[in-house]
């Protein structure tokens, strides 16, 4: 006999031989029940090897012979119980009409039997190793079925498939060349828990093949949830590409990237599904096109894929927020960019962040060319934090892509004990910047800045406040400033809201009317005041640094009247204009373009 067992399963029988003591001083016996002579086996198929016996141990070796037992062929080791057991084995190419086989208890090689006489091994007239049954079939899906020949002769192909574990058969396909050893079918429109392939000669349908019991499950179905339709991409950036799965089967999949509405394709990534959905960020080819899809294919099931709608890849400036400010006046948000150099670009469009995370809608249209400054009237940063972000849209209407939000400062304060005032307040996001600027209002006089602190903390205490009424803001510094494209228009300073023992008020927005013309003024303005507005009238100009440029009282002033204003000494640049009459509080944005 030729021992032919590898290494590890002479370890094993070593280590089975010293675990198995138990058994001796008991009656041990083994009997081969098959195969045990006259069985026919064929190549690529699973045959039944059984015994039984009395205290046999855990583990038993398989060796085969396929010329009387002259030499011997390892076929591996089997679990077994004491009183026998059974396994089914795939059958090599070991052709044979004297073949033997023989089982040995590894734990007792003396304790071993063998075929009572020889069984054959010959080659099938065909075999089936697609599908199998670990093999992923899916409903509805085309499936690919592999096969050999063995019998000359056999050159056409019928197919059939059983979901009932073989009562039943139906016809699949017919006349399959079979020379090209592979198809692939759609084997059922619906899944299945024991499904079995025939293969078939159609010229004599005795020759024919079974695959293995396997399942046919439901497909995959994949939904695109992003790049939506319409939606504008820039190139040489990241776009995000999010996907849903029902019926997931394995989590890979691969992406594909049309630029011409699916004519051609190209793989541009491999996918990943996390439960039931999945996202990565794609890094946009230099192309510029309006009839650009995405796909997704899973990694298993061919007829489970999505295409997203079409969408725009192009180049386009974009539109970053310089600054978001408080106006000390007014005591409302200015947001401030800066203005690209382009032709695209019809109009601006400013974004507030709703009371939902992360969802933005329009507040304000500023066209391209006006100064690339907006006030939103309907802000009262006394209250909390506001983000923003800055868009824009084209001739044709097309809404571009938001920039980054900028949030802004939110000050509040409260009274310690002694008089010292706490000032706690939210950081500004946005850019970069070292320090705090604390700034504060005593009565009547001036801001002034009564310490810097870096930018690691936000909070702070003033120990040697004034008494009476007093008013704090917190300032920092944009180191790169927000240049408008105006003359003298340079800002660089951001505020916090004016947080004071008397709270700062914000009037509601006012229905009175009050109007500014020509716009942009030049040398010369008008501001046309409501039939509301009579009587002693306060006029102040501001910039929007809150910086006072002009004001005036006026008297006795009639309702309806229209009042010129020289503004030949004003540098271009953007400008509030504050009315105060009867005791409400108007503001306006107007622009100066000499």
């Amino acid at each position: 006999m030729t021992n032919n067992l590898p290494k590890f399963f002479k370890t094993l029988a070593i280590a089975l031989m010293l675990s198995g003591a138990s058994i001796f001083g008991q009656a041990q016996s083994i009997t081969l029940l098959a195969p045990n002579g006259g069985e026919e086996w064929l190549v690529d198929s699973y045959e039944e090897i059984s015994w039984t016996g009395q205290g046999l141990g855990n583990v038993m070796e398989l060796d085969f012979s396929p010329d009387g037992g002259l030499s011997w062929w390892s076929f591996g080791v089997v679990p077994s119980t004491p009183t026998g057991g059974s396994v089914n084995i795939y059958v090599p190419a070991y052709l044979s009409t004297n073949a033997y086989l023989k089982i040995t208890d590894a734990g007792n090689p003396a304790l071993s039997d063998m075929s009572d006489a020889p069984f054959s091994v010959s080659f099938p007239p065909l075999s089936i190793f697609e599908p199998s049954s670990s093999s992923a079939v899916f409903a509805n899906t085309l499936t690919l079925v592999y096969w050999t020949i063995y019998q000359q002769g056999i050159t056409l192909l019928n197919a059939e498939i059983s979901t009932d574990n073989g009562l039943t058969y139906t016809p699949l396909a017919q006349n399959i060349n079979a020379l090209m050893g592979s198809t692939y079918l759609i084997l059922s429109q619906t899944p299945a828990s024991a499904c079995i392939l025939k293969l078939y000669n159609a010229a004599d349908p005795s020759d024919f093949a079974l695959s293995q019991v396997f399942q046919v499950i439901p497909a995959p179905v994949y939904t695109i949830t992003s790049p939506v339709e319409g939606q504008i991409s820039n190139t040489n950036s990241f776009l995000t590409i999010s996907w849903n799965v029902q019926n997931l089967y394995a989590p890979e999949n691969y992406i594909e990237f049309s630029s011409d509405n699916g004519q051609n394709w190209d793989i541009i990534a491999y996918g990943i599904t996390q439960g039931t959905s999945g996202t990565l960020e794609w890094y946009t080819p230099l192309v510029s096109s309006d009839s650009c899809l995405i796909r997704i294919n899973d990694a298993y099931s061919l007829s489970s894929s999505a295409v997203s709608e079409l969408f725009t890849i192009m180049p386009f400036p974009l539109t970053p927020v310089c600054m978001v400010t408080v106006d000390s006046l007014t005591n409302q948000n200015v947001i401030i960019w800066e203005k690209p150099d382009s032709d695209l670009i019809a109009d601006f469009l400013i974004y507030k962040e709703t009371d939902e995370f992360d969802v933005y809608e329009v507040i304000d249209t500023v066209s391209y060319a006006d100064a690339p400054v907006s006030t939103d009237y309907d802000s009262n940063p006394a209250i909390r934090p506001y983000r923003y972000k800055i868009g824009f849209m084209d001739s044709e209407n097309r809404v571009f892509p938001m920039s980054d939000f900028h949030q802004t400062i939110h000050l509040t304060i409260n009274q310690g004990v002694n008089g010292n005032w706490n000032l706690i307040w939210t950081p500004y996001l946005g850019f970069g910047y070292t320090s705090y600027k604390i700034m504060r209002k005593s009565g009547n006089n001036p801001w002034e800045q009564i310490a810097s602190i870096s930018a690691s903390f936000t909070s702070f205490t003033d120990f040697n406040a004034p008494s009476g009424n007093i008013a704090y803001m917190v300032k920092i510094v944009n180191p790169n400033g927000c240049n408008t494209g105006l003359r003298d228009a340079v800002y660089t300073d951001v505020y916090s809201n004016q947080a004071a023992a008397n709270a700062v008020s914000v009037s509601a927005t006012s229905k009175t009317s009050l109007s500014i013309y020509p716009v942009p003024a030049n040398d010369r303005m008008n501001i046309q005041f409501g039939e509301e507005i009579k009587g002693s009238i306060s006029v102040t100009i501001t910039d929007f640094t809150g910086r006072i440029i002009h004001s005036s009282e006026y008297p006795g002033m009639l309702a309806g009247s229209s009042l010129p204003m020289d503004t030949s000494a004003f540098p271009d640049g953007v400008y509030l204009l504050n009315v105060e009459a009867s005791g409400e509080k108007l503001t306006r944005k107007f622009v100066i373009r000499n």
